[in-house]
């Protein structure tokens, strides 16, 4: 799940049909990853706590009852913890499952703390029947529509983004100028897709990055060298093909003359 750094919205209605509490369990995680990428490292102390469950940032708000939210569930689990400060990180991320089973009154006692938000509070609110929600509700929010097929085809192209990640990391290296210049067909079908592409570097990133801290290895430090210089370069408009086969090059380890590294 990507965050739009710079951006972040007190906010949200995660509305349809697919896996609305994955998709916010990522948001969340995000949010107060400790890299400060738009998508989450799962490497940084905030990511490792938050898989563990344990997150003290992040709060499920949950029903007292079977028949739904009620004003004083929102009080006593909204409005209150509200009023303190994140324990460690960055944003106290409130999220509510099926919230259309939020009847009127906790609705209304929910808005009065998204109309006038603390700096640091983010609103989850995931439900398959936006039409429950109050029309006050939905305009203070930013409303992200999911459907299956959709959503279908996002964990596809995740699917793909992170396989090919993973091979890059563990055979890259390992290769010879040959070798290096073949692995560019496989980045050929992200040409046309800046945010995959995107993703992939970024991935790429944080999986050589998390092998530094582990191990220190020169090839790793050369990858992230690599990576960046090649985000600068797509960020500039350079020749894509140019771009990528000099970071596979160089990750590979191969001696490569100044002036062309230069994009």
């Amino acid at each position: 799940m990507r965050v739009p750094l710079g951006n972040v919205g007190h906010a949200y209605i995660f509305a349809g049909e697919g896996t609305l509490l994955a998709q916010a369990n990522a948001f969340a995680k995000a949010l107060n990853c400790l890299e400060g990428n738009e998508t989450p490292c799962d490497s940084c102390i905030s990511c490792r706590v938050f898989a563990s469950g344990n997150h003290p940032d992040t709060v499920y708000v949950t029903p007292s009852n079977a028949t739904g939210y009620s004003v004083e569930d929102v009080r006593n689990q909204v409005v209150k913890p509200m009023a303190t400060k994140p324990f460690s990180y960055r944003y106290k991320v409130f999220i509510l499952d099926n919230a259309e089973k939020l009847n009127h009154q906790a609705q209304n006692a929910l808005l009065k703390t998204i109309e006038e938000p603390a700096p640091y509070g983010v609103f989850l609110l995931l439900t398959p029947a936006i039409e429950a929600m109050l029309p006050t509700v939905i305009s203070r929010c930013v409303v992200v529509k999911y459907n299956s097929n959709a959503q279908a085809q996002i964990n596809e192209a995740d699917e793909a983004v992170q396989t090919l990640a993973r091979e890059v990391a563990e055979t890259a290296h390992k290769q010879d100028i040959l070798g290096a210049l073949a692995l560019y067909k496989k980045f050929e079908p992200f040409k046309e897709n800046k945010e995959s592409l995107q993703r992939l570097l970024d991935m790429l990133y944080t999986l050589y990055g998390k092998r530094i801290r582990e191990t220190g290895e020169a090839h790793a430090f050369r990858a992230t060298e690599a990576i960046m210089y090649t985000k600068q370069a797509l960020a500039a408009n350079g020749n894509f093909q140019l771009a990528i086969e000099l970071m596979l090059l160089k990750i590979c380890g191969c001696d490569i003359p100044q002036k062309v590294v230069e994009f």
